[in-house]
C-alpha cells in the first residue's frame, strides 16, 4: 500500500523528469471541470481569461503580427483588414475628432482609422504589452496596458467622441459587462459602436467541456456570445443591430451593434 508521504516522495522524485506542460496537461485531465472553474465564479473567470490573453504574445510568436494582417500592404489584404476599412467607413466614425478602441490588439483597426482620418485623435487599450507595443509603432496616438476588468480604473480622464470594440466582448464574462458598457457609456460623447457576435442568451461558445459538452473544449479559453443589445436596454441605451456583410464576416465580429448617445 501507497501511503500519503510514500506519494509525495514518489512525486518529488518524478516531478523534475515530466515536462512542465504535460504535467499541466494530465492535471487538468484528471480534474473535473467544475472542479477548475465554474460557469458562475466570475473572479475565476476573470483570472482565466486574463492569464490566457496577457501571456499570448509569450505563447504564439504569430500573436501581434497575427492581428496586424498586413493592412498597410495592398497585395497582402485580408478578410480581416478588409473588415477594419468596412468598420472605418461606417458613418459614426465620418462625424467623429476622437476614437478609442478597448481591446485593440496591435492596432489593426485604429491604423486604417488613421489612414483614412489623419486628423482623427486615436487611442487604444489592451492587456498585451507586446501588442501595445507594436500598435504604438505604427499609430499616431495614446495607447494603455490595461484589463478589460478594471473599466473604471482603465477609462478614467478619458472622453472621446467613440468607443469601440471587434470581437473582444465575447471574452469577458457575460456578468461583467453591464458594469464595463456603463463606463463606455460614461467616457463617450457620441456612439459605441460595437463589432461582436450575439445571442439572446449569453451563449457559451468555447469553454470546458463542464459547460458546453456539445462544443469544442479548449482548456482556458474561453468565450461568450452574449446579449448585448439587452444589455444596453437595461441600461437605458437604444441600439441599431445589424449584420456584419457575411464575407467579411469571422468568429468574435458578426454582428454591428450602434449605440448613439446624441
Amino acid at each position: 500500500m501507497v501511503t500519503g508521504a510514500r506519494l509525495d516522495r514518489l512525486k518529488r522524485l518524478v516531478r523534475p523528469l515530466v515536462p512542465a506542460g504535460l504535467r499541466r496537461a494530465v492535471r487538468i485531465a484528471l480534474t473535473p471541470a467544475h472542479e477548475r472553474y465554474a460557469q458562475a465564479d466570475l473572479e475565476r473567470v476573470k483570472a482565466v481569461t486574463a492569464a490566457v490573453w496577457r501571456g499570448a504574445a509569450h505563447r504564439s510568436a504569430k500573436y501581434v503580427p497575427g492581428y496586424w494582417d498586413e493592412v498597410d500592404r495592398v497585395e497582402r489584404r485580408t478578410r480581416a483588414s478588409r473588415r477594419s476599412e468596412w468598420l472605418a467607413a461606417l458613418p459614426p466614425f465620418a462625424a467623429a475628432e476622437s476614437a478609442l478602441e478597448i481591446g485593440c490588439a496591435s492596432g489593426r483597426n485604429l491604423y486604417v482609422l488613421q489612414e483614412r482620418y489623419p486628423r482623427m485623435r486615436l487611442g487604444g487599450i489592451d492587456i498585451s504589452p507586446e501588442a501595445v507595443a507594436h500598435a504604438q509603432s505604427r499609430v499616431r496616438g495614446e495607447f494603455l496596458v490595461g484589463d478589460l476588468y478594471e473599466s473604471a480604473a482603465m477609462l478614467a480622464g478619458r472622453t472621446v467622441d467613440i468607443i469601440f470594440t471587434m470581437g473582444v466582448l465575447i471574452h469577458l464574462h457575460p456578468g461583467a459587462l453591464p458594469g464595463l458598457l456603463a463606463e463606455m457609456r460614461r467616457h463617450a460623447r457620441r456612439h459605441l459602436v460595437l463589432c461582436e457576435q450575439l445571442s439572446g442568451t449569453n451563449e457559451v461558445v468555447k469553454g470546458p467541456a463542464w459547460w458546453r459538452p456539445s462544443r469544442k473544449v479548449t482548456g482556458d479559453y474561453i468565450q461568450w456570445s452574449p446579449d448585448l443589445p439587452a444589455m444596453l436596454r437595461r441600461l437605458g441605451l437604444p441600439c441599431e443591430v445589424s449584420d456584419v456583410p457575411g464575407v467579411l464576416q469571422s468568429n468574435g465580429a458578426r454582428h454591428l451593434v450602434v449605440v448613439p448617445l446624441r
